[in-house]
């Protein structure tokens, strides 16, 4: 076996592809490893495309190639897919998960095994190396493919869209444009999403091990691997939102979110800061009262960052008042904050509502690193 045969064999590549497709891959290896480069050593080549790895950065050239035949993208995107359901410990997935996924679903030709694929591609991506991320645009129509396929059922779903959030090496730090995407996605029903975001809302994501039963049965080293992921605070924080435009009571909500320690480990500060986003969503829905309670009880919060936002959406709707009180604040570097603040709005700098809507919206710290 050398590459030709590989090529001719098990991708009906045609006598006038193969050498284009011989010096794509020695371009996608040289570029990204420590192949040598060269030509004229098929088997050389061969050897390192075997590997799940090597072969994912040959197929990312491929399927973003034009003039090669759909048939060998569609048969060298399954090969890509599908040989991680055969991964050994140690052994590194083929980057381009999603965009080989997102080829084949656009082009009607995912399949429940690509999406078998998918997820072990997932469960086993490295934790420390970027080379997997891919753009959200790859990525969105991956997932409205895969949630498509009659196969899934409404568990799997769940957990894929879960592991989908916590794949940071696949999806960097684009997690709130996905999920807003995959809330919005036809395929997947009110109640399921509702699901969904309880999970997050509710759950310190990682789970330990053995508190989320994963749908699909696997092994302990890869229990271990879904146990360790985390979730992007940025998701946590947009799903308290989601879960009120899904039907449930906003005001159930911001009462029980707005309370210390009401969600305790990871990213709890994200949740309450959620429940502002919430408060700031639908303020003019709320009585005065109770808006003006809720308020006063997020700039009570543990959080220091939970109370500064707190501080801003009080400027926003009741003026410069609300925000004197954080001149009394338990952390000095929220009073010294008001200070200047203060002083900048008595000097007229006054800020504009999209001024502060834009600081409402600014993410805060992770702190999963």
């Amino acid at each position: 076996m050398n590459t030709t045969i590989f090529l001719q064999r098990h991708l009906d590549a045609t006598d006038e592809e193969i050498p284009r497709l011989i010096e794509m891959a020695t371009a996608a290896l040289s570029s990204s490893t420590d192949y040598p480069g060269g030509s004229g050593n098929e088997e050389r080549l061969w050897r390192y495309l075997q590997y799940p790895y090597y072969l994912g950065l040959f197929a990312q050239r491929v399927v973003a190639a034009e003039g090669i035949s759909p048939h060998v993208k569609e048969k060298l995107s399954h090969a890509v897919l599908q040989i991680n359901m055969h991964l050994e410990q140690g052994q590194e997935p083929g980057p381009g998960l999603f965009q080989l996924t997102s080829w084949l679903a656009q082009a009607g030709l995912l399949s429940h095994d690509d999406y078998l694929g998918l997820r072990k591609g997932l469960i086993w991506l490295p934790r420390l190396t970027n080379n997997y991320v891919e753009d959200a645009e790859l990525i969105m129509p991956a997932c409205d493919g895969i949630f498509r396929d009659p196969q899934i059922r409404r568990e799997q779903m769940i957990e894929l869209v879960l592991m989908i959030l916590t794949a940071k090496e696949a999806i960097g730090d684009q997690g709130r444009v996905i999920f807003d995407h995959l809330m919005q996605l036809t395929a997947l029903n009110k109640s399921l999403k509702r699901e969904v975001c309880q999970i997050v809302v509710e759950h310190a994501i990682p789970f330990p091990r053995g508190e989320y039963q994963h749908p699909i049965e696997t092994s302990a080293a890869e229990q271990d691997r879904l146990s360790i992921r985390f979730l992007p605070g940025g998701v946590r924080r947009l799903s308290v939102v989601w879960l009120a435009r899904l039907g449930k009571d906003s005001m159930e909500l911001l009462k029980r979110l707005l309370k210390p320690n009401t969600v305790r480990g990871h990213g709890g500060d994200q949740v309450a800061s959620g429940a502002l986003d919430l408060l700031d969503e639908q303020w003019q829905d709320i009585p005065e009262e109770i808006r003006l309670g809720l308020l006063r009880k997020a700039a009570d919060l543990p959080d220091t960052a939970v109370r500064k936002r707190a501080y801003i959406l009080g400027e926003k709707y009741l003026g410069l008042d609300f925000l004197r009180q954080a001149l009394d604040d338990k952390a000095k570097s929220l009073r010294e904050w008001a200070e200047e603040r203060l002083e900048r709005r008595e000097r007229g700098e006054l800020a504009t509502e999209e001024d502060l809507a834009a600081e409402l919206m600014e993410e805060l710290e992770e702190d999963d690193e």
